[in-house]
């Protein structure tokens, strides 16, 4: 209960909302000083399961950074201060000894419990989400052996001081060194100028207003849920997202700023390929138009 306390007093405020989970699913977001009780409730999107009650020390991953009231997912991030960063090569010492290298500024590290260390970063100030995400960008392209998965504001980090069901290991807290101020990060990336990313074109703007509410059901439904069906494949799944946001008005740099937030990259489904079907998809509609 130490570690866990000194994790959420890290990470949020106290009247803020927060998504610990069980597991790798979503859970609906609960009142951070519920997690102080020694059990919550939580609600998730699976209906098998949609309620259940849990002692703390069972909650393995939390979420970076606080939510609205509803599920874990970037759209429902109430503010925007923590950055994740995660290796998997290496070994445990040479995955905390890279970020000392760099001399990257952190606030905590943490053992996961299998293979790698989840290095947190915690601004001492919210920023806004384009902000955010240009920062995050900036840093992994400096930390260039980190987890680019990892870039969601949503993203789960191990709670140190649970233990993991899969290895029987506890997630210890290899390092705590509280907030680290906005001016001291942006000091570190600016010493890379040249990894600076670049902002990404905007690309072909449909003519017609969009309106969400003309997107089919079923994809509302997933994306509320944060449930995309991926079993007649991702290429398929990922082409009639796209081609639903287009028939819905939206440009297709809209589209893909929303979906973006709910893709992770694989390793045999890459960036690129995703990118591929938001094309075909815009192709297609707008050559019917």
């Amino acid at each position: 209960m130490k570690d866990l306390k000194a994790l959420l007093d890290l990470l949020f405020l106290p009247d803020e909302r927060c998504c610990p989970s069980t597991d790798k699913f979503s859970y609906h977001s609960i009142p951070v000083k519920e997690l102080y009780t020694g059990q919550v409730t939580l609600v998730s999107p699976n209906n098998k399961v949609p309620i259940k009650t849990v002692k703390t020390e069972e909650l393995v991953l939390m979420a970076i950074n606080p939510m609205k009231h509803g599920f874990r997912n970037d759209s429902n991030v109430s503010a925007f201060r923590t950055f994740l960063f995660e290796l998997d090569v290496g070994s445990i010492q040479s995955q905390y000894l890279y970020f000392k290298n760099l001399a990257v500024p952190t606030s905590c590290s943490i053992f996961s419990g299998s293979k790698s260390v989840h290095t947190l970063t915690v601004l001492d100030q919210d920023i806004d989400e384009k902000t955010y995400r240009l920062l995050y960008l900036w840093a992994l392209s400096i930390l260039t052996l980190a987890d680019p998965n990892c870039k969601n504001p949503s993203r789960s980090v191990r709670i140190c001081g649970a233990i993991r069901p899969e290895t029987g290991k506890e997630q210890k807290l290899m390092e705590l060194n509280g907030k680290v101020k906005l001016d001291d990060f942006m000091a570190w990336l600016n010493k890379y100028p040249h990894l600076r990313p670049k902002e990404r074109e905007k690309t072909n703007n449909l003519t017609n207003e969009k309106d969400y509410d003309k997107l089919s059901p079923w994809l509302r439904k997933a994306l509320r849920e944060n449930d995309l069906d991926f079993s007649k494949g991702r290429n398929r799944m990922w082409y009639a997202a796209f081609y639903d946001f287009a028939k819905a008005g939206y440009s297709q740099d809209e589209a893909e700023a929303i979906l973006e937030n709910f893709f992770q990259e694989e390793n045999d489904f890459k960036f690129k390929e995703w990118l591929t079907c938001s094309k075909s998809a815009y192709v297609h509609v707008l050559g019917n138009k």
